[in-house]
Protein backbone atom coordinates (compact mmCIF):
# COMPACT_ATOMS: atom_id res chain seq x y z
CA UNK A 1 0.00 0.00 0.00
CA UNK A 2 2.93 2.57 0.64
CA UNK A 3 4.60 1.98 -2.80
CA UNK A 4 1.56 3.13 -4.46
CA UNK A 5 0.75 6.11 -2.26
CA UNK A 6 4.91 7.08 -3.16
CA UNK A 7 3.63 6.45 -6.79
CA UNK A 8 0.55 8.61 -6.91
CA UNK A 9 2.33 11.18 -4.71
CA UNK A 10 5.09 11.26 -7.73
CA UNK A 11 2.68 11.21 -10.30
CA UNK A 12 0.90 14.48 -8.69
CA UNK A 13 3.80 16.11 -7.90
CA UNK A 14 5.41 15.77 -11.63
CA UNK A 15 1.90 17.21 -13.00
CA UNK A 16 1.55 20.01 -10.41
CA UNK A 17 5.00 21.50 -11.49
CA UNK A 18 5.45 21.05 -14.81
CA UNK A 19 3.93 23.81 -16.66
CA UNK A 20 0.50 24.09 -18.18
CA UNK A 21 -1.03 26.88 -20.32
CA UNK A 22 -4.60 25.28 -19.50
CA UNK A 23 -6.78 28.62 -18.29
CA UNK A 24 -9.72 26.02 -17.05
CA UNK A 25 -11.66 26.78 -14.21
CA UNK A 26 -15.34 25.93 -12.45
CA UNK A 27 -18.17 27.48 -14.59
CA UNK A 28 -21.66 27.95 -14.25
CA UNK A 29 -23.64 25.41 -16.50
CA UNK A 30 -21.13 23.14 -16.44
CA UNK A 31 -21.05 19.56 -15.47
CA UNK A 32 -18.08 17.34 -13.83
CA UNK A 33 -17.91 14.10 -13.61
CA UNK A 34 -15.61 11.60 -13.11
CA UNK A 35 -14.17 8.45 -11.21
CA UNK A 36 -12.21 8.74 -7.75
CA UNK A 37 -9.86 6.06 -5.53
CA UNK A 38 -10.29 6.63 -1.64
CA UNK A 39 -8.30 6.23 1.36
CA UNK A 40 -10.70 5.83 4.42
CA UNK A 41 -9.11 6.97 7.65
CA UNK A 42 -8.40 3.92 10.31
CA UNK A 43 -9.52 1.98 7.74
CA UNK A 44 -7.88 -0.71 6.06
CA UNK A 45 -9.20 -0.57 2.52
CA UNK A 46 -9.64 1.33 -0.65
CA UNK A 47 -12.94 2.70 -1.61
CA UNK A 48 -14.21 3.37 -5.59
CA UNK A 49 -16.37 6.51 -6.42
CA UNK A 50 -18.09 8.22 -8.69
CA UNK A 51 -18.31 11.98 -8.36
CA UNK A 52 -20.72 14.65 -9.83
CA UNK A 53 -21.51 18.21 -9.70
CA UNK A 54 -23.17 21.18 -11.75
CA UNK A 55 -22.35 24.46 -11.77
CA UNK A 56 -24.74 27.35 -10.71
CA UNK A 57 -24.50 30.89 -9.70
CA UNK A 58 -25.57 31.95 -6.60
CA UNK A 59 -25.42 35.66 -6.93
CA UNK A 60 -25.34 36.26 -3.24
CA UNK A 61 -22.33 33.93 -2.47
CA UNK A 62 -20.76 32.73 -5.80
CA UNK A 63 -20.15 29.97 -8.02
CA UNK A 64 -21.76 26.33 -6.52
CA UNK A 65 -21.50 23.44 -7.00
CA UNK A 66 -23.95 21.10 -6.72
CA UNK A 67 -24.19 17.24 -7.35
CA UNK A 68 -23.92 13.41 -5.99
CA UNK A 69 -21.35 11.28 -4.81
CA UNK A 70 -21.18 7.52 -4.95
CA UNK A 71 -18.95 5.36 -3.00
CA UNK A 72 -18.21 1.64 -2.79
CA UNK A 73 -15.91 -0.33 -0.68
CA UNK A 74 -15.62 -4.35 1.13
CA UNK A 75 -13.23 -6.06 3.12
CA UNK A 76 -12.53 -8.84 5.03
CA UNK A 77 -11.74 -9.08 8.58
CA UNK A 78 -10.96 -13.02 9.33
CA UNK A 79 -14.35 -14.54 9.46
CA UNK A 80 -16.56 -11.18 8.84
CA UNK A 81 -16.65 -9.76 5.34
CA UNK A 82 -18.13 -6.38 5.49
CA UNK A 83 -19.53 -4.14 2.26
CA UNK A 84 -20.71 -0.19 2.54
CA UNK A 85 -21.90 1.74 -0.57
CA UNK A 86 -22.25 5.27 0.17
CA UNK A 87 -25.07 7.37 -1.73
CA UNK A 88 -25.58 10.85 -0.95
CA UNK A 89 -25.71 15.06 -2.18
CA UNK A 90 -22.87 17.90 -2.15
CA UNK A 91 -23.14 21.04 -2.30
CA UNK A 92 -19.44 23.18 -2.77
CA UNK A 93 -18.43 26.51 -3.24
CA UNK A 94 -15.55 27.54 -5.43
CA UNK A 95 -12.90 29.92 -4.69
CA UNK A 96 -11.81 32.07 -7.86
CA UNK A 97 -8.13 32.72 -7.96
CA UNK A 98 -5.91 34.49 -10.98
CA UNK A 99 -4.15 30.93 -11.55
CA UNK A 100 -7.17 29.49 -13.51
CA UNK A 101 -4.99 25.81 -13.04
CA UNK A 102 -6.42 25.14 -9.85
CA UNK A 103 -10.34 25.35 -8.62
CA UNK A 104 -10.15 24.70 -4.84
CA UNK A 105 -13.37 24.15 -2.87
CA UNK A 106 -15.16 23.93 0.51
CA UNK A 107 -18.19 22.43 1.09
CA UNK A 108 -20.73 19.82 2.54
CA UNK A 109 -22.36 16.36 1.74
CA UNK A 110 -25.26 14.40 3.15
CA UNK A 111 -25.40 10.75 2.28
CA UNK A 112 -26.58 7.52 3.34
CA UNK A 113 -24.72 4.62 4.27
CA UNK A 114 -25.46 1.05 3.26
CA UNK A 115 -23.47 -1.15 4.82
CA UNK A 116 -23.57 -5.07 5.76
CA UNK A 117 -21.68 -7.49 7.62
CA UNK A 118 -21.49 -10.81 6.85
CA UNK A 119 -20.30 -14.42 8.96
CA UNK A 120 -18.61 -17.19 7.56
CA UNK A 121 -16.99 -18.95 10.04
CA UNK A 122 -17.77 -21.46 12.35
CA UNK A 123 -20.82 -21.98 14.45
CA UNK A 124 -22.43 -20.43 11.63
CA UNK A 125 -26.46 -20.90 13.21
CA UNK A 126 -24.68 -18.33 15.94
CA UNK A 127 -23.93 -15.73 14.11
CA UNK A 128 -26.01 -13.71 11.75
CA UNK A 129 -25.80 -11.19 8.63
CA UNK A 130 -26.30 -7.59 9.94
CA UNK A 131 -26.90 -4.33 8.28
CA UNK A 132 -25.60 -1.19 9.35
CA UNK A 133 -25.20 2.64 8.55
CA UNK A 134 -27.63 5.77 8.37
CA UNK A 135 -27.36 9.36 7.16
CA UNK A 136 -24.35 11.09 7.92
CA UNK A 137 -23.02 14.37 7.21
CA UNK A 138 -19.30 16.09 6.28
CA UNK A 139 -17.47 18.85 5.58
CA UNK A 140 -14.83 18.41 2.80
CA UNK A 141 -12.66 20.30 0.83
CA UNK A 142 -9.96 20.07 -2.46
CA UNK A 143 -8.97 20.95 -5.50
CA UNK A 144 -8.97 20.48 -9.23
CA UNK A 145 -5.61 20.46 -11.10
CA UNK A 146 -6.69 21.03 -14.83
CA UNK A 147 -3.85 19.76 -17.08
CA UNK A 148 -6.82 20.58 -20.29
CA UNK A 149 -9.70 22.52 -20.69
CA UNK A 150 -11.97 19.73 -20.00
CA UNK A 151 -9.78 17.08 -17.52
CA UNK A 152 -8.85 17.97 -14.07
CA UNK A 153 -7.33 15.89 -11.58
CA UNK A 154 -8.76 16.42 -8.33
CA UNK A 155 -8.19 16.00 -4.60
CA UNK A 156 -10.57 15.39 -1.40
CA UNK A 157 -10.47 15.48 2.37
CA UNK A 158 -13.52 14.13 4.11
CA UNK A 159 -14.55 14.40 8.06
CA UNK A 160 -17.80 13.94 9.19
CA UNK A 161 -20.17 11.47 11.18
CA UNK A 162 -20.45 7.73 11.43
CA UNK A 163 -16.17 7.89 11.97
CA UNK A 164 -16.09 8.77 8.51
CA UNK A 165 -12.76 10.40 7.04
CA UNK A 166 -10.44 10.51 4.15
CA UNK A 167 -8.78 11.26 1.42
CA UNK A 168 -9.94 10.69 -1.96
CA UNK A 169 -7.87 11.45 -5.86
CA UNK A 170 -9.46 11.35 -9.25
CA UNK A 171 -10.21 12.53 -12.42
CA UNK A 172 -12.95 15.20 -13.28
CA UNK A 173 -14.15 15.85 -16.46
CA UNK A 174 -16.05 18.69 -17.73
CA UNK A 175 -18.44 19.06 -20.27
Amino acid sequence: MKKSSIIVALLLSVLILTPNKTKAQFEVNKHYLGPSIGFAFGASTVSLGANYEYGILWKEVGNIGVGGIFRYWSYSDGYWSYTDIVIGAQANYHFKLKNKKFDPWAGLLLAFDIGSSNWSGPYDDYWTDDSYGGMWFAINGGARYWISPTIALSGRLSFGTLSYGGIEFGVDFKF
